[in-house]
C-alpha cells in the first residue's frame, strides 16, 4: 500500500528558543506601531531599533555579546526622528542602513571597537535626502553593490546609488502608503505592497510598472517576499478579518491562497531559497508555522508555539547559520522591549559529517556587478558559495577586515532556478480574483534572457498503476449471501446516515449562507461609516495627527492582543481552580455522607446502652 505521508527532507524540521544567557538582555527596543521587524542580523551583529529620547537610534551588538548589555553601551544616533527600519549591506557586515521619521535615509559603518567603545556613534558616512514624508523600510539589491531601495510614506520608493548619494530612479503609482518592498532574486525587479491594497511588481531601473494586481481585501496592510525567481507570496487579511497568505505568479496571477487563522497581528513572511521553506510568523502571537513550497503548493511542516509573543523578527543570512548542528535557518525574535531571544531550526541528524542534501548553495556575500554596470543595464545572478566551506571554516563573514573568499568555494548559477511547475501545468483550478492589468514588460539593455529547465514531475507513475485489473467472480455460497444481504443492510442504513446527514449540513450551511450576508451588508454599513468618517478626518485633521491616531490604533491593537492573552491565561486558572474546586466539593460532600452514616451509628450505640443500664436495673431490683 503506497504511502499517504509526503516525502521530504525537511519534514521533520524542529526550532529551539536559545536559553536566557545566549540570548540578547537589557535592550530597550523601541515601542513603535510602524510595522517594521525592529531587529536585524548578520554573521557578525545583531542591530536592534532603540528607544530614544529626543532623536532616533538603533544599537548594533555583537554576536559573541551574550546576555545583559551593559547600560552604557554605544548607540548609532544622528536622526532627527524615531528609527523604523534598519539593513545591514548583503556585501559588508560592517555597513548598515537606517530609514527614519526625519526623511532620511543614513548608510553607517560599524567600528570594529565597538565592544569597547563609551560614546555613541554620531557620523554617518553617507546621507541620502529626498524623501517627503517618512520612510518606512530599508532594502539593500542582492546582486548589485551600493544600490538601496527604500519606501516612504510619500507614496514613492526610491532606488538610490550609495556611493553617489543620489537617487538613480523613482518608483510611483502609489494610491496610498508603501507598506513592504522585496527585491527579485537577481535583483532587476521590486515587488511591493500598498495600503490601496494592491501588489505591483516594478522595473527598478526604468521605474515601469510591469504588472499590477489586486490583493488582500483586509484593511490592516500586507507584506511580500518572493518564492525564488518566478513565484511570490503576500500575507495580510480577508475582508472578514481572517490572515491569509496568497502565492502568485511573475505576472501577478494567483496561483494558491491559504486561511491561517483569525489573530489580529501582521504575518511576517520569511523565505529561504536553497530549502525551498517558508517561515510566516505572526505579530502580537508566538506561532512561527513553516510551509515547503513545491508544485506551486504550500506544504505544511510544522509550527513553533511560544507563549511569549514577538514584536519583530529578524533572520540570519545563510552563510551565517551553524551547519555542524544541521541548522538550516535562525531567527532572533524581539521577545519583549529588552530582550531578544535566537531560535534555531535545524534538520535533526545523526552523522556528523557535512549533509550536502541539505545545504545546497547560499549566497555568497559577494557583489556580481558594482552600482554603475547595474544601473547600466547589466544583468548577473548572484554569486553563491558550497555550504561546504562554511561547514569546515565556520560562518562567512565579508566586507572590510574579512578574510577573502577562495574562487574554488564559488558555485556558478547560469539562470534562476524555478521552484515550482509552470502555471500551464497546474491541476489546481487559481482562486477567483480581478484580472490584472495587462502591460508588456520593458527590455534592459544588456540583459539576457536566462534559459529555464523545464521541471520534471517526481511522482510520475506508470500507466499500468493507473489501470484497475479485472477478475472474474466466482459464484457465491449461501452463506456468502446473507452475509451480503447483511453488508447491504448495514450499507443502506449507513447510507440512509449520510443523507440525513448531508440534509443537516445543507441546513448548516443555508443558515451559513445567511448569517455571511447580514455579515457582508453589515460590513458594508461599517465601511460607508469608515469612508464618512476617513472624509471627516481628512477634512479637519493633519497628516502628522492622522500618524499619531494609527499608532494609538495600532498600540491599542498590541495591548488589546496582550490582554486577550493574559484573559486567556486567566481563563486557564479559573478553569483550574473550578476543577479544584468541583473535586473539594465531591470530597466533602463524601465527608458529610460519612459524619451521617457514623451519627446514626453512634445514636444506635446509645439506645443499645441505654436499653443494657435498664435491664441492669431491672436485674438489681430483683435480686
Amino acid at each position: 500500500m503506497a504511502s499517504v505521508v509526503r516525502s521530504s527532507k525537511y519534514r521533520h524540521v524542529f526550532g529551539t528558543t536559545a536559553k536566557r544567557e545566549d540570548s540578547f538582555e537589557n535592550l530597550r527596543v523601541a515601542t513603535s506601531a510602524w510595522d517594521s521587524n525592529f531587529v536585524t542580523a548578520n554573521p557578525k551583529y545583531v542591530a536592534v531599533n532603540w528607544a530614544a529620547s529626543g532623536g532616533g537610534a538603533f544599537c548594533v551588538v555583537p554576536q559573541a555579546l551574550t546576555g545583559k548589555l551593559r547600560g552604557d553601551f554605544p548607540v548609532f544616533s544622528a536622526h532627527q526622528g524615531a528609527v523604523l527600519d534598519t539593513a545591514f549591506s548583503p556585501f559588508d557586515d560592517n555597513v548598515i542602513a537606517s530609514a527614519a521619521e526625519d526623511h532620511q535615509v543614513m548608510v553607517w559603518r560599524v567600528p570594529e571597537d565597538l565592544e569597547e567603545r563609551e560614546e555613541d556613534v554620531t557620523e554617518p558616512t553617507a546621507v541620502l535626502r529626498g524623501h517627503g514624508r517618512k520612510v518606512g523600510h530599508v532594502v539593500w539589491n542582492p546582486v548589485a553593490e551600493g544600490v538601496l531601495a527604500a519606501s516612504s510614506s510619500d507614496n514613492t520608493v526610491r532606488i538610490w546609488d550609495v556611493e553617489r548619494a543620489e537617487v538613480r530612479q523613482t518608483l510611483g503609482g502609489f494610491g496610498d502608503a508603501v507598506m513592504s518592498i522585496a527585491w527579485s532574486p537577481d535583483g532587476t525587479q521590486l515587488a511591493a505592497t500598498c495600503r490601496d491594497k494592491k501588489l505591483r511588481i516594478f522595473d527598478a531601473r526604468t521605474g515601469r510598472v510591469e504588472h499590477e494586481a489586486a490583493s488582500h481585501t483586509g484593511i490592516k496592510g500586507s507584506r511580500v517576499a518572493w518564492l525564488g525567481a518566478d513565484r511570490l507570496a503576500t500575507t495580510g487579511f480577508s475582508r472578514t478579518s481572517g490572515r491569509e497568505v496568497w502565492v502568485w505568479d511573475a505576472a501577478l496571477a494567483p496561483v494558491t491562497r491559504m486561511d491561517v487563522d483569525t489573530s489580529a497581528g501582521m504575518l511576517m513572511p520569511f523565505y529561504d531559497a536553497g530549502t525551498r521553506v517558508l517561515y510566516v510568523a505572526g505579530k502580537g502571537d508566538g506561532n512561527i508555522r513553516y510551509y515547503e513550497f513545491a508544485d506551486d503548493k504550500l506544504h505544511f511542516l510544522s509550527e513553533l508555539q511560544s507563549p511569549e509573543p514577538q514584536r519583530g523578527l529578524g533572520v540570519m543570512p545563510r552563510r551565517g547559520v551553524d551547519v555542524p548542528r544541521c541548522e538550516v535557518m535562525r531567527f532572533y525574535k524581539v521577545a519583549s522591549n529588552s530582550l531578544v531571544e535566537p531560535i534555531s531550526f535545524r534538520v535533526p541528524r545523526k552523522s556528523e559529517s557535512f549533509q550536502s542534501d541539505i545545504y545546497p548553495p547560499a549566497h555568497a556575500g559577494c557583489p556580481a556587478l558594482s552600482a554603475e554596470e547595474y544601473f547600466a543595464g547589466k544583468c548577473a545572478q548572484p554569486k553563491m558559495v558550497d555550504m561546504e566551506v562554511i561547514y569546515r571554516d565556520g560562518p562567512l563573514i565579508v566586507g572590510s577586515g574579512a578574510p577573502p573568499v577562495q574562487s574554488s568555494a564559488f558555485v556558478t548559477v547560469s539562470a534562476p532556478v524555478s521552484v515550482s511547475a509552470p502555471v500551464a501545468q497546474r491541476s489546481a483550478p487559481a482562486p477567483q480574483q480581478p484580472t490584472p492589468v495587462p502591460q508588456q514588460p520593458t527590455p534592459v539593455a544588456q540583459c539576457p534572457v536566462p534559459e529555464r529547465q523545464s521541471p520534471v514531475s517526481q511522482n510520475q507513475s506508470p500507466a499500468s498503476q493507473n489501470q484497475t485489473p479485472q477478475r472474474q467472480s466466482p459464484a457465491p455460497e449461501p452463506s456468502e449471501l446473507i452475509s451480503l444481504r447483511e453488508e447491504t443492510a448495514r450499507l443502506q442504513l449507513a447510507l440512509t446516515q449520510a443523507q440525513k446527514a448531508a440534509t443537516d449540513a445543507s441546513t448548516r450551511e443555508r443558515n451559513t449562507q445567511q448569517q455571511l450576508d447580514d455579515a457582508s451588508r453589515q460590513l458594508s454599513d461599517h465601511e460607508l461609516t469608515a469612508r464618512k468618517l476617513q472624509a471627516q478626518i481628512d477634512a479637519g485633521v493633519s497628516a502628522d495627527q492622522l500618524h499619531a491616531v494609527e499608532s494609538k490604533l495600532q498600540a491599542a491593537v498590541n495591548d488589546a492582543d496582550s490582554l486577550r492573552a493574559d484573559l486567556d491565561r486567566a481563563s486557564m486558572q479559573a478553569e483550574e481552580y473550578r476543577r479544584k474546586l468541583e473535586q473539594a466539593t465531591n470530597k466533602a460532600s463524601e465527608h458529610e455522607k460519612t459524619s451521617a452514616e457514623l451519627q446514626k451509628d453512634l445514636q444506635t450505640a446509645i439506645q443499645a446502652a441505654n436499653a443494657l443500664a435498664l435491664a441492669a436495673e431491672k436485674a438489681v431490683d430483683n435480686l
